[in-house]
């Protein structure tokens, strides 16, 4: 019994460590898509892009280390595939920052400056989703009565987000730029709002996990 406490301690101690290197890479994807708004591509901002990557990729490392606690069933098998799932579903949405940071390189597109406000809007709706996130996951652990709460704010924000890509995108193709530039642009705004969607499965399994917990 003793090494199973220790175990599932070191787990917490793990994912509260992933947690934070997945905020790590949100933070910087945000730095870099604003920063992008200022300046387009340069210096500085490839340079966050490769600090997002890093981010990002640190956390892949972490979690692949917690999979294999997991693995050595720190926990009971219902609840191993449990946060098995979870952590599958979450690694999604920095994966899907790090891409959008990632695509504004590569397509070097030119925002105009009638659109940067509402795209800013739309980053900071989205990056900022995961604080969260942090929380909804960190409920499950410790007050599980309040999973239910934090998820509908996720709910919403991200409901608020898909707003805000539709008013943008009715926006972008009512102006006289070309239509090709409004087409990237357009995947661009879809991308951007995708990661709240990840966010919103995350909440789904979170819910899930709270039930059964609950029961």
């Amino acid at each position: 019994m003793a090494l199973f406490f220790s175990k599932t301690n070191k787990l917490l101690e793990m994912l509260e460590g992933y947690l934070g290197k997945v905020t790590e890479c949100m933070e910087q994807a945000q730095k870099t898509l604003l920063l992008y708004l200022d300046k387009g591509c340069c210096e500085e901002f490839d340079g966050l892009v490769t600090k997002t990557h890093i981010a990002e990729s640190c956390s892949d490392d972490l979690r692949r280390e917690i999979e294999i606690i997991l693995y050595e069933k720190a926990l009971m098998p219902e609840s191993r595939g449990d946060i098995l799932g979870l952590l599958e579903t979450v690694d999604r949405i920095p994966n899907k920052a790090e891409s959008v940071a990632f695509q504004m390189q590569t397509e070097a597109l030119k925002i105009p400056d009638e659109f940067k406000s509402d795209l800013r809007k739309i980053i900071n709706i989205n990056l900022n989703i995961f604080e969260d996130i942090k929380r909804a996951i960190r409920a499950v652990f410790k007050n599980i009565k309040d999973v239910r709460h934090i998820t509908n704010e996720i709910d919403k924000k991200e409901s608020n987000s898909d707003s805000m890509e539709r008013d943008l995108i009715k926006k972008l193709f009512r102006s006289d730029i070309d239509t090709g530039e409004k087409i990237l642009l357009k995947e661009l705004i879809i991308e951007i709002g995708s990661i709240s969607d990840r966010a919103e499965d995350t909440a789904d399994r979170l819910n899930i996990m709270a039930v059964k917990r609950l029961i």
